[in-house]
């Protein structure tokens, strides 16, 4: 049975925007997995990161996945090194990133990952392009709206960059 899971790519070296239509493309081809919704494109100042960095382009994804979560991380993890990425540190400039977000309603604690992502809900470049594809998602854990973690204050490293017509696909 297919799962909702939601995902957030991110890219600040090199062409960002090809590098997330390029991704996306990858994803598409994922077997098992059918993309029902993305996002427009943000441009994002980089968060705790290292040292001066160009800003991230983002883009969040809804999509219907019918394999495991560590199969979906092992799927995306291929498409990051197939394009490139070399480093895994967490702050870093990269390529691309492909995180997952949410897996469904469930909660996943495994060394390789964690789902919900530890940090989504402190991170504007995440919840404000998943809250413009899925407006009323609750938080699997707080049970909460997601769309309740948006402050004034902490979304004003986002901007809107592309914005497109075909959301729902």
């Amino acid at each position: 049975m297919a799962e909702t899971v939601y995902l957030l790519l991110g890219s600040n070296v090199g062409d960002r925007e090809q590098n997330l239509d390029y991704a996306l493309t990858r994803i598409r081809a994922l077997e098992g997995l059918e993309v029902t919704a993305t996002s427009a494109i943000y441009l994002t100042e980089p968060v705790g990161v290292k040292g001066v960095q160009p800003a991230f382009l983002n883009q969040a994804i809804r999509a219907e996945y019918q394999f495991r979560p560590l199969e979906l991380l092992h799927a995306l993890e291929k498409i990051e090194l197939e394009m490139g990425r070399t480093a895994k540190g967490k702050l870093e400039p990269r390529i691309i990133d492909c995180d997952i977000l949410l897996f469904g309603e469930q909660k996943i604690n495994e060394p390789t990952l964690t789902i919900p992502h530890p940090r989504l809900l402190e991170r504007a470049f995440a919840l404000i392009p998943l809250v413009e594809i899925e407006p009323h998602l609750q938080h699997p854990v707080t049970r909460k709206p997601v769309a309740s973690y948006i402050s004034s204050r902490a979304n004003a490293g986002v901007m809107l960059y592309k914005d497109h017509v075909a959301r729902n696909l």
